[in-house]
C-alpha cells in the first residue's frame, strides 16, 4: 500500500514538473483541444447536412480563427485610442482623488497625520542605524592632492545596433505568438479531422478491455464537454455584448474593448468579472466631474452578473461538468503557478475535462471524487456515518433539507433504512461491533424526535387519513410492531410506528422477549387487528422467524401478520430464501409497502385476509 502511494506521488510530481517546463508546447495543446471540444458540435452540425469532413472542419476553423484574429485587431486599435486619449483623463482622476482625501480628513486629517507619523519614524531610524561614511582624501599622482575632491565618473556606452540586429529583435518579437497561433491552428485541424481515431486511441489506452464501457464513457464525456464549452463560450460573449452596450449607453470610452475583455476574463473563476470591471470603473471616475457613471457602471456589472448567474445559466446550460466551489478555486491556483495568467483562463475548462474523464474511467475516479460537485457521501452512508459519530442533530438538519424534496416515508426509505442496512451489512462481515448497534438505535431515535420537532413546527406533520379509520383500527394496540432480536430491528420498528401514526393509527412496540404466551393473553392485546414484524437481515435466521411466525398465529388467530424484511437475503435465489419460507401473510421490503397494506386492510374494517404479492415474486417473497 505505502509502495502503492508513494508510486503514485512520484508519477504526480513527475507530470507536474513537464507540464510546467513543457508549458511552451503543452498550452497551445490545450488551447487546441478545449477549442477542439468546443468546435466539435459545429462540425457534427456541418456533417448532418451532408457536407464532407474536410470542408467542414476547414470551413469552421476558418471562421474561428478569422473571428478571433478579426477580434484581436479591434483590441489593438481600441488600445491605441485608448493610450491617445488618456492624458485628458488626468484632471479629472486628480479631482477624484483630492475629493477623496477631502473626505478623509482633508489636509491635516487621518491620512496625512498617518503619512507625516511614518515619514518622522522613517527619519529616526534612519539617524539611528545609518551612520554618514566619512570620504577619504583624493590621491593623486604625487600623493595627497586636495584639490581633488571626487573620481571622474566613466560611461561606457554600447555600439548602436546594426539594422540586421533590429530585425531579428523585431523578428523575435512577432514570431512568437504567431508560431503559437501556428501550432494551435494544426493541433486543431488535426483533432477534428482524426477525431475517431483519437477516440480509438484514448478507447486502446483506458480500457480496451472493457470496450462497450470504455466507448459510452469517451461518447459521453465528449458531448457533455463539446456541449459545455460550446454554450460557455455563446454565454461569455453574449455576456461580454451587454456590458460592452451598456458602457456605451452610459459614456464610458471604448465600450468594445471592455465588451471584449470582460468576455474573455469570465472565463477566469471568481475573480474575472472584478478584473474586468476595474478598469471601465477607473474610467468611468476620470471622464466624469461627478459620480454618476461610477455608480452605473458598477450597478451594470453587478446587475449583469446576478441575471447570468441567477437566471441565463441555469437555463441556457442544461450540461453541467460538476465542479464544485472548491475544485475551482483549488483550479485557479494550480494553473496559474503552473502556467501563469494563461493558466488562470483555462483553469476551469481544463479541470473540467478531467473531472469528466474522472467520472467515467475508472483509473481516475479519485479527479472526480476530489474535484467533483457530486456529494463525497450518498445520503445513506451520510446518515449511517452521524449515527456512528453520535450526532443526531446534524443527521436532523441535513434530513430536513433532503425532505424539501422528498417525502418523509421516502427519506425514510431511501436514507434510514439504506444506512441501516449498511450498518447491519458491517455488523455481519465483523467490520462493526454487536455492541455498537444499541448506539446507532439510540442516536437515531434521538434524530427521529428531533426531526419529528421540526415537521411539527413547520407544519408538515399531518393525518390526512385519520378521519377515514374506523375507531377499532385508532385504538391503541390495533397494530403491534414486534422487533426482531437486534437493536437495528427495532429501530426498524420504531420508524415503522412513526409513520403509522402520522396516518392516525396509535402502534406498539413490543420485543422478542415481551412475545410469550402469559403476556401477549392479557389486556394489553385486546382488540388487535394486525401484527408487523421488523426484521433488518433475514440471512441465518430461518428458524428464528419460523419460531416467532408460529407463535404469533397461536396467540393471534384470525390476525394478518406482516413482515418487513428490510434487506432480504440477496445471496439466496428466490426458491430458497428466507423469506419465501416464512409463513405469514403479507412480506414487504420497504416501510412505504408496509403503510400502503396498513391502510388497505384498514379500509376493510374486518378481519384482514392473506394478500398475494406479486410484486414480490421476483425477489421470492410472496406469500
Amino acid at each position: 500500500m505505502g509502495g502503492t502511494m508513494l508510486e503514485k506521488s512520484v508519477v504526480g510530481v513527475v507530470i507536474i514538473a513537464v507540464l510546467y517546463f513543457g508549458r511552451e508546447l503543452f498550452v497551445p495543446l490545450a488551447i487546441s483541444v478545449l477549442l477542439a471540444f468546443a468546435l466539435s458540435p459545429v462540425v457534427k452540425g456541418l456533417r448532418r447536412h451532408a457536407v464532407p469532413q474536410w470542408l467542414a472542419v476547414t470551413a469552421t476553423v476558418l471562421l474561428t480563427f478569422a473571428t478571433i484574429f478579426g477580434v484581436g485587431a479591434i483590441v489593438t486599435t481600441q488600445v491605441t485610442e485608448l493610450g491617445a486619449e488618456l492624458p485628458r483623463y488626468q484632471v479629472a482622476l486628480k479631482e477624484k482623488v483630492r475629493a477623496i482625501k477631502t473626505f478623509a480628513g482633508g489636509k491635516g486629517g487621518a491620512i496625512d497625520a498617518a503619512s507625516n507619523t511614518l515619514r518622522d519614524l522613517q527619519k529616526e531610524l534612519e539617524k539611528g542605524s545609518v551612520e554618514t561614511p566619512s570620504v577619504p582624501p583624493a590621491i593623486g599622482p604625487g600623493g595627497l592632492n586636495p584639490t581633488i575632491t571626487n573620481p571622474i565618473p566613466v560611461e561606457i556606452h554600447a555600439p548602436p545596433p546594426t539594422a540586421l540586429q533590429q530585425i531579428e529583435s523585431i523578428i523575435a518579437v512577432v514570431l512568437a505568438p504567431i508560431a503559437t497561433a501556428g501550432i494551435i491552428i494544426v493541433f486543431v485541424i488535426f483533432l477534428l479531422l482524426k477525431q475517431k481515431d483519437v477516440r480509438d486511441r484514448a478507447i486502446r489506452l483506458l480500457g480496451a478491455h472493457d470496450l462497450e464501457r470504455t466507448t459510452n464513457a469517451l461518447d459521453d464525456a465528449g458531448q457533455r464537454l463539446s456541449s459545455y464549452f460550446l454554450t460557455l463560450v455563446l454565454l461569455n460573449a453574449g455576456f461580454g455584448a451587454a456590458i460592452g452596450v451598456g458602457l456605451w449607453l452610459i459614456g464610458i470610452p471604448n465600450p468594445v474593448l471592455w465588451g471584449i475583455v470582460t468576455m474573455l476574463m469570465r472565463f477566469m473563476p471568481v475573480v474575472g468579472v472584478l478584473i474586468a470591471a476595474g478598469i471601465p470603473l477607473v474610467l468611468a471616475a476620470a471622464v466624469d466631474p461627478g459620480w454618476y457613471m461610477l455608480g452605473a457602471v458598477a450597478a451594470l456589472f453587478i446587475a449583469a452578473e446576478v441575471v447570468m448567474n441567477a437566471l441565463v445559466e441555469p437555463l441556457a446550460q442544461s450540461t453541467s461538468t460538476g465542479l464544485s466551489a472548491l475544485a475551482i478555486l483549488l483550479a485557479a491556483a494550480f494553473w496559474t503557478l503552473l502556467w501563469g495568467p494563461i493558466g488562470l483562463l483555462l483553469a476551469v475548462p481544463l479541470t473540467a475535462v478531467l473531472v469528466v474523464l474522472g467520472r467515467h474511467v475508472e483509473g481516475l475516479n479519485f479527479l472526480h471524487v476530489l474535484l467533483g460537485d457530486t456529494p463525497p457521501l450518498t445520503p445513506a452512508e451520510s446518515f449511517y456515518q452521524r449515527m456512528l459519530a453520535d450526532d443526531p442533530h446534524e443527521a436532523a438538519e441535513h434530513a430536513e433539507l433532503l425532505l424539501k424534496d422528498m417525502p418523509l416515508i421516502t427519506y425514510y426509505d431511501s436514507v434510514v433504512m439504506g444506512g441501516l442496512r449498511l450498518a447491519q451489512t458491517d455488523a455481519d462481515l465483523q467490520k462493526l461491533e454487536p455492541s455498537r448497534l444499541p448506539d446507532i438505535r439510540n442516536a437515531a431515535v434521538s434524530m427521529i424526535e428531533a426531526l419529528s420537532v421540526q415537521l411539527q413546527e413547520n407544519g408538515k406533520e399531518t393525518q390526512s387519513t385519520a378521519a377515514a379509520l374506523t375507531p377499532a383500527w385508532q385504538i391503541e394496540g390495533a397494530i403491534i410492531c414486534v422487533a426482531g432480536p437486534s437493536a437495528l430491528d427495532e429501530l426498524g420498528a420504531i420508524i415503522l410506528m412513526q409513520l403509522l401514526e402520522h396516518q392516525g393509527f396509535h402502534p406498539k412496540l413490543m420485543r422478542m422477549t415481551d412475545v410469550s404466551s402469559a403476556q401477549m393473553q392479557g389486556d394489553t392485546i385486546t382488540g388487535v387487528k394486525m401484527v408487523c414484524i421488523s426484521i433488518m437481515s433475514v440471512e441465518h435466521r430461518g428458524a428464528y422467524l419460523k419460531f416467532l411466525a408460529g407463535r404469533l398465529r397461536r396467540i393471534l388467530p384470525g390476525v394478518s401478520v406482516l413482515a418487513g424484511f428490510w434487506r432480504p437475503d440477496e445471496k439466496a435465489a428466490p426458491q430458497d430464501s428466507v423469506a419465501s419460507k416464512t409463513a405469514v401473510d403479507f412480506k414487504v421490503s420497504s416501510l412505504e409497502q408496509a403503510v400502503t397494506y396498513c391502510l388497505a386492510q384498514a379500509a376493510k374494517d374486518e378481519a384482514p385476509q392473506p394478500v398475494a404479492a406479486p410484486e414480490f415474486q421476483a425477489l421470492g417473497m410472496a406469500s
